[in-house]
């Protein structure tokens, strides 16, 4: 059998799925069996059997194009008088609401199944897990394309009063990646998964700034794994052309690496920040006019790219940059309040914003506190952005010889569309990022400046 860095991480905790972790935290991981070898879909048969016997009943979610890849030959050899089908249509698209969510527990509940599985990447697993969670009801969770890093994660991105929402989950008890059906995906479906795994980059640092100005907690060992997984994932787009295979099952390990870091936190702090919050916002709008590409991926890679010139500039002006804190803060007692200054596009998500909000707290002693905690941590900070960013921009390169749909031109997403968000990152999640960093220092302006020139630039 290959090696997988994921069975790295797993390594760390005993039979219980616990480890007292160097961080001070008990880090928990709930997922019992990763199947992820060639036969996984018939090994994972003989394993329900194990384990639920050959009546239970189950609840199977798919929808049509999973149904293609991997449901109807799961089901029709896990034994199909003991099975509910639910399938979803193909096109357009699933959105995934928590109202859909609510609809498929009524549904799969009138059944009393002993287990869920859902059958698919991304949308489904998330409505997998999400309606496992309604029913307390275990599930299983059957990829079919190695596009996003939620099969392992504790959350699903749900759309909550229209607004997309990290939920949480009841987790996977068993995922299955069988390296056959994931490497018939469509092309973009890789790209997609490529894409969230470069925002690791990004995130990583920003984790690493909120431990340093804003005194967050931070654990070493789950901030590496998730990074790790972004090396991984490029490393599989490097060889994507000469061993598509090999680059798959990279791939894969990458994204379940990434989906345990978020497990063992409980949420997505290891593997998403600024960037996730862009492409968020972009999917609940649905601005995304090139239809073939508006996948949560490939919106995370764009929102990156936009994203990395802006710090690249941020930190150079770091190195020399003194803030005024008398300044500062009577600048910050002048402002007005959000409810008053929100731009008006923003106004559909006055509900969601003001959520955030009620649990951000910055005041002016807290303000003075993290000014202090810059100037401490400077060189820290200019020297990890440095080797995080170059690494980076490698990475992109990597994306770019791949013809990798990065520019908002060829996404179909207008420049407006663009700006409203980037200009309002703070307000989008409660989320310390280099955004968060930048308005304490006064920078939020110079921020904007180099959105706009990092946006002309893309294209």
């Amino acid at each position: 059998m290959k090696h997988f860095h994921f069975r790295d991480f797993l390594g760390h905790f005993d039979a219980q799925g616990a480890l007292r972790c160097v961080c001070g935290q008990v880090h928990r991981l709930e997922t019992r069996e990763t199947l992820v070898e060639p036969g996984a879909l018939v090994q994972s048969v003989r394993l329900l059997a194990d384990r639920y016997g050959r009546t239970a009943r189950l609840w199977v979610l798919s929808d049509e194009n999973t149904e293609a890849a991997a449901a109807a030959r799961w089901k029709e050899a896990a034994g199909a008088g003991r099975i509910v089908s639910h399938i979803l249509p193909g096109r357009p698209v699933t959105v995934p609401t928590i109202e859909l969510v609510r609809s498929l527990a009524a549904a799969a509940q009138r059944e009393s199944p002993a287990l869920l599985v859902a059958i698919g990447s991304g949308v489904i697993s998330d409505l997998g897990k999400s309606v496992s969670q309604v029913l307390g009801v275990p599930n299983w969770c059957i990829a079919t394309a190695p596009s996003v890093d939620a099969f392992s994660s504790a959350t699903s991105a749900l759309r909550v009063d229209g607004f997309h929402s990290a939920v949480p989950a009841r987790i996977a008890e068993v995922i299955v990646a069988d390296p056959e059906i994931v490497a018939a995906a469509p092309r973009e479906l890789f790209l997609a998964g490529l894409g969230d795994l470069l925002a690791k980059y990004l995130a990583h640092l920003d984790w690493n700034v909120a431990r340093m100005v804003s005194g967050e907690w931070y654990c070493p060992l789950v901030a590496a794994t998730a990074l790790d997984s972004a090396r991984s994932a490029l490393g599989a787009g490097r060889m994507l052309r000469r061993d598509p295979a090999e680059a798959v099952r990279t791939l894969t390990d990458a994204a379940l690496s990434s989906g345990f870091a978020m497990q063992a936190t409980g949420g997505s702090r290891p593997a998403a920040s600024a960037e996730h919050m862009l492409a968020h916002f972009w999917e609940t709008t649905d601005v995304a006019a090139n239809r073939p590409f508006n996948l949560h991926g490939i919106l995370a890679a764009a929102a990156s790219r936009l994203v990395l010139p802006m710090y690249r500039a941020l930190y150079a002006r770091l190195r020399t940059f003194e803030p005024d804190d008398a300044a500062r803060r009577a600048a910050f007692d002048a402002e007005l309040p959000w409810t008053e200054s929100m731009e008006e596009g923003l106004r559909p998500f006055h509900r969601k914003i003001a959520e955030q909000a009620g649990s951000r707290v910055l005041d002016r002693e807290i303000l003075a506190r993290r000014l202090t905690a810059f100037r401490e941590n400077r060189q820290s900070l200019i020297e990890l952005a440095d080797k995080i960013l170059g690494e980076m921009e490698q990475a992109v390169q990597i994306l770019h010889a791949l013809d990798y749909p990065l520019s908002f031109g060829t996404l179909g997403i207008p420049e407006a569309d663009v700006l409203l968000p980037l200009r309002n990152v703070r307000l989008l999640r409660q989320r310390y990022s280099s955004f968060d960093l930048a308005y304490e220092l006064g920078l939020s302006s110079f921020m904007r400046e180099q959105g706009e020139k990092s946006l002309r630039e893309m294209g």
